[in-house]
């Protein structure tokens, strides 16, 4: 009886409240945390989210789809794999995937959309002085085999398709170039071209960038653009696979004609445009025409 009165007091009044205050605050972080803990979930805007966890990058990351309506499981879908721009959660320049659903592309154009993350900002590069930094290996090692083994696609490189801009367009254009056995189609827009040709006020940014982004110069020159656009690249020299945008009013535009008369020398067969003055964003309107050219 002793002891029952000694509960009673201790879960009484002030103390209940107390208790039921504690209790509720971890029912809600743990479930504000299962939101990114479970390996699946469907977000308001109908796009499924998979927590991938991978060896080559920091962190779990979220891998985003974007699924056709009415999908058939025994039809095989291209692949459309719409690159970030800035590291998991960060659409400062616009939600791809988000502009994609909006223009109702994954329905048009019969496609599996595929938005991956990344721990830190990529450049779809494999860091070679930081273990956790390996971006490229993560969408081929991590993202691709995923998408293969849990959806009904295409496996193998005429059902990928890349479209990126910014530091992502680079990461379109380095792709193609280093595997097109593995892409078949790359867009790029106002790709991040200013590291490779470009000019910076302060010559110590540019080394800076390399050492943050790429490692040693000499990992930097493994995927610089101009660099693998001088090698022997087999496979692209026939039908168009890549289409380069430059965009007028931005600091990338001379460096972009630099990379667009290299392609031209070596026989890089490729669509060119210098687009109208327009915002650096996902939905700026460019994304049309390039998935045209992606799935035609």
């Amino acid at each position: 009886m002793l002891k029952n009165q000694k509960y009673d007091r201790l879960f009484s009044g002030h103390s209940l409240r107390v208790f039921l205050l504690i209790t509720w605050f971890a029912m809600l972080v743990e479930f504000a945390s299962g939101q990114k803990d479970r390996p699946l979930w469907i977000d308001d805007k109908g796009i499924r989210n998979h927590t991938l966890v991978s060896p080559h990058q920091k962190n779990n990351t979220i891998l985003r789809v974007l699924l056709p309506k009415n999908i058939k499981h025994d039809y095989r879908y291209r692949i459309l794999f719409v690159l970030p721009v800035h590291e998991s959660g960060l659409f400062k320049n616009g939600n791809g995937l988000l502009e994609v659903q909006k223009l109702n592309i994954h329905n048009e154009h019969k496609l599996i959309c595929v938005a991956p993350s990344f721990s830190s900002k990529p450049w779809y590069a494999d860091h070679d002085l930081n273990p956790n930094k390996k971006d490229e290996s993560h969408l081929l090692k991590t993202v691709i085999p995923y998408i293969e083994e849990n959806y009904p696609v295409i496996k193998n490189y005429k059902g990928r398709l890349l479209v990126g801009f910014s530091k992502s367009g680079w990461g379109a254009i380095s792709l193609l170039l280093r595997h097109p056995d593995k892409f078949y189609k790359a867009v790029a827009w106002d790709p991040g071209i200013r590291i490779d040709t470009g000019q910076f006020e302060n010559p110590t940014e540019k080394i800076h960038r390399i050492r943050r982004d790429f490692g040693s110069n000499e990992n930097f020159e493994k995927y610089r653009i101009s660099t693998l656009l001088k090698t022997p690249i087999k496979g692209l020299g026939g039908d168009p696979r890549l289409f380069y945008y430059n965009r007028l009013g931005s600091h990338r535009t001379r460096g972009g004609g630099v990379i667009h008369n290299l392609m031209i020398k070596r026989g890089i067969s490729h669509k060119y445009a210098v687009d109208q003055k327009r915002e650096h964003r996902w939905d700026s309107g460019w994304l049309s025409e390039a998935i045209l050219f992606l799935t035609q």
